[in-house]
C-alpha cells in the first residue's frame, strides 16, 4: 500500500547573508537603540503648547518606531517586502543624525548648525552606501520568501 502522506517541500539552500543586509541590519538596530534611549526625552518634548496632547516629533519617532521594528520583523523573516521596507529605513540616515540630536539635546543655534553642516553629509553618506548595497542583485535575493 503506498503512502499517502504529502511530502515535505524540499528544502532551498540558502548563501550566506550579504554584506548590503547585514550593515542594514547593523544600521536598523542601532536606530532601534538610539530610539530606546532617546524615548524619555521624545515623551517629553512639546513642539506647540503645554496644552497639546501630541507633537509632531512625537509622531514622527512612532511612525519611525513602528516602521522599524515591523521593518526588522520581515527582514529576519526574509520576506519580499522587507527589501522595500530596508530601502525605506536607509534613507532615514540623514534626517535622524542631522536633525532630531539639536532638536532633543537643545543644542544652542550656533551648535546646532555646527552638527548639521556635519552629519547632513555622514547621514547622506550612510544612505548612499546602504541604499546601493541594498539593490545588488544579492540582496535582492536574500529577501526571497513570499
Amino acid at each position: 500500500m503506498p503512502d499517502s502522506s504529502p511530502t515535505p517541500p524540499a528544502e532551498v539552500p540558502r548563501g550566506p547573508m550579504p554584506w548590503g543586509v547585514r550593515l542594514w541590519f547593523a544600521w536598523a538596530f542601532g536606530l532601534l537603540a538610539i530610539t530606546g534611549l532617546l524615548l524619555p526625552r521624545i515623551i517629553g518634548f512639546v513642539d506647540f503648547s503645554e496644552r497639546a496632547p501630541f507633537s509632531l516629533l512625537g509622531i514622527f519617532m512612532m511612525f519611525e518606531l513602528a516602521a522599524l521594528l515591523f521593518g526588522i520583523t520581515v527582514a529576519m523573516q526574509r520576506k519580499r517586502v522587507a527589501h522595500r521596507f530596508a530601502i525605506g529605513i536607509a534613507v532615514l540616515a540623514a534626517p535622524m543624525l542631522a536633525g532630531l540630536p539639536p532638536i532633543l539635546l537643545d543644542f544652542p543655534p550656533s551648535a546646532a548648525s555646527g552638527w548639521q553642516a556635519l552629519f547632513v553629509p555622514v547621514g547622506l553618506g550612510i544612505t548612499l552606501l546602504l541604499v546601493i548595497l541594498l539593490l545588488r542583485p544579492s540582496s535582492r535575493a536574500y529577501f526571497s520568501e513570499d
